[in-house]
């Protein structure tokens, strides 16, 4: 019995030794792995790839996460490189990954970064831990500065985020909401879909291999964007095909809108970064080459997204040209019949428009039910979608959040509905 005790008491103090060392931080210092020198400088490569990515900015801390994630298999205790894999996660499609290499490195070193207690908020926010983020968001305050980088406006805009996530989630809307499966959606992005109101086609963008021209974004370090379309055979979506020319082009094109007859196309072409809205027609079973849309739709600035009314006699486009309440805001033009033209680009206003950004505007078939996502209102996060009603003396009601779980904390957008209102479709960023 005493040598089985003491033979216990070996392990127990043996297992605390070496929770003790997995819990130390340990940088990449060649002196500390003088017994695997290999595998160091493989590592030591691969952190050195991993940050020339990640130097260049946020668009390309994605591309750096390989690199990293493969030298933290040869030492996964270092606090600066889980620190770095965290921000990387929360700037990728896998968004929810962050919280766990976050917290490591916090616990390795809490002086890891000052900005660390935020970007642990953010982690927790995005994984509906909402209290854990509220109270990491509180802990970020007292490192905040005059030149720091996150704003306490920034803080109290997350925190509030958070308080409607928590309403939200306490009254779910009575929804049904499904992938709509690996026959459309890929290991690579999907988004911005679009479909006639009988839901016979769709339309979306992607960024695939097969991208018209092969081109890869050297900013984002993904392929270009492309147009793709699917038909509706016996209830279910055939293999997508990419639209090919001239809708699509060697450089970024993706879907914008869709007549509810299905034979007018809107479409967002790069145009060497300032980004316009473009119009095809289908003449046959051949669609046209895009025509750009007139100055009144198309400024200098930037236009993402836009929707007719069923009539197509007026259309809704995001724009964020001068004089805007935020960065984009939502427009509405009419079309002149007389003068063949379409009329003086208004802004919305202050009840649609925030100092946030607005996007993936669509008006319902009614032409009275505007939807629209917003970073502002009362968003529980990222991007959500909003609707709001057109009253008889032309003002608009005052948007409401289409709650959770058809919002998340990260972005929704690209929300489209069938004739009946009973189904629609979005892009968001999901587990599943």
């Amino acid at each position: 019995m005493k040598n089985m005790l003491r033979y216990s008491l070996i392990i127990l103090f043996v297992g605390i030794i070496s929770t003790l060392k997995a819990q130390t931080d340990t940088p990449f210092e060649k002196a500390l792995f003088k017994d695997r020198k290999d595998q160091f400088k493989k590592a030591v490569k691969n952190i050195e790839q991993g940050d020339m990515y990640f130097e260049q900015g946020k668009s390309l801390y994605k591309a750096a996460l390989p690199f990293y994630l493969e030298a933290n298999e040869f030492n996964p205790n270092s606090s600066e490189l889980n620190y770095k894999i965290g921000l990387c996660y929360l700037y990728s499609t896998y968004k929810t990954n962050a919280l766990q290499y976050l917290l490591k490195a916090y616990k390795l070193n809490p002086n890891v970064s000052n900005e660390i207690h935020y970007y642990l908020g953010r982690a927790y926010h995005l994984n509906l831990e909402l209290d854990k983020a509220i109270e990491e968001y509180q802990k970020q305050k007292s490192y905040i500065t005059k030149d720091s980088p996150i704003t306490m406006e920034m803080i109290d805009k997350r925190i509030k985020e958070c308080n409607y996530g928590k309403e939200y989630m306490a009254n779910p809307e009575r929804v049904f909401i499904d992938n709509i499966g690996n026959v459309v959606n890929t290991k690579y992005p999907e988004y911005g879909a679009i479909i006639t109101t009988d839901e016979s086609v769709m339309m979306f963008t992607s960024r695939r291999p097969d991208t018209e021209g092969g081109g890869m974004d050297p900013f984002l370090h993904e392929y270009f964007e492309d147009i793709y379309i699917t038909t509706k055979v016996d209830g279910k979506w055939t293999t997508p095909k990419n639209m090919g020319k001239p809708v699509n082009s060697d450089e970024h094109d993706a879907t914008v809108a869709l007549s509810p007859d299905g034979s007018v196309l809107l479409i967002y072409h790069d145009d060497k970064g300032d980004g316009n809205i473009y119009q095809c027609v289908l003449k046959g079973d051949e669609w046209s080459k895009p025509k750009k849309l007139n100055k009144t739709v198309n400024s200098p600035q930037h236009e993402s997204s836009a929707c007719y009314t069923a009539d197509g006699k007026t259309l809704y486009f995001v724009s964020s040209r001068e004089g805007g309440f935020g960065k984009h805001d939502i427009y509405v033009t009419h079309w002149d019949e007389k003068k063949e033209k379409w009329s003086e680009a208004k802004n919305l206003g202050g009840v649609i428009n925030t100092k946030y950004n607005e996007e993936s505007v669509l008006i319902h078939p009614d032409g009275k039910t505007l939807y629209f996502s917003s970073q502002g209102h009362t968003s529980m996060g990222g991007y959500d979608i909003f609707k709001s009603e057109l009253q008889e003396d032309g003002t608009w009601s005052k948007p409401q959040n289409l709650g959770y779980p058809v919002n998340s904390a990260d972005d929704d957008v690209f929300f489209v509905i069938n004739a009946s209102g009973r189904r629609g479709y979005y892009s968001s960023v999901k587990k599943d």
